[in-house]
């Protein structure tokens, strides 16, 4: 049976030091470009911006939150003058309000679908596939890319194989659990 194909960038599993929840912070967003859940995030001059192939990772974008004007006190991950914004949207060009919540990278595992149909095994380093993601349901398009031969200097590792029903790991839009490679902190 062939693997649903939705494409959500990366989902938190589970941590690798077995704590229970994850840790979620925050930081402010840059200006260039759209971030949605589910995206990779590296830092540039202290704020996030979605991850390029081989950067470092901050973390996975879970919500976003609108700081208000007088306090500067973030309401909550959600924008509260328009509670459908589901993603950042870079083109009202007011990333100064933002903050982004994430989970950070150097102990989590997320799953991600595959690009291409390819068999991979734990400990295989895979970089990750950059899209645009979608601005009708906020969710991220970031997938691991198996267009090609694994590489020594991968973005994601294979930490684990999911074993499902509905996921065939020999398939195209296989789901597999990594962790990041790169991670970088912000000490803000």
């Amino acid at each position: 049976m062939a693997n649903v194909d939705r494409p959500n960038g990366f989902r938190f599993v589970k941590t690798l030091s077995g704590s229970f929840q994850p840790v979620v912070r925050s930081v402010g967003v840059a200006d260039g470009a759209d971030i949605f859940v589910g995206d990779a995030l590296s830092l540039s001059s202290g704020l996030a911006t979605r991850m390029a192939v081989e950067g470092a990772c901050l973390g996975v974008a879970v919500g976003f939150g609108k700081k208000n004007a007088m306090s500067q006190e973030v309401s909550g991950p959600f924008n509260p003058g328009d509670l459908e914004t589901l993603y950042y949207d870079d083109s009202a060009n007011t990333h100064t309000d933002w903050v982004v919540y994430y989970i950070p990278a150097e102990d989590a595992v997320f799953a991600a679908q595959t690009t291409n149909a390819a068999t991979l095994v734990v400990g295989e380093a895979r970089d990750i596939s950059v899209g645009s993601g979608s601005t009708v349901t906020g969710i991220s398009d970031m997938e691991i890319d198996t267009s090609g031969a694994a590489t020594n200097d991968g973005d994601v590792v294979v930490v684990e194989l999911p074993n499902r029903v509905d996921n065939d790991l020999t398939l195209v839009n296989a789901e597999y659990w990594v962790k990041f490679v790169n991670t970088e902190f912000n000490n803000a």
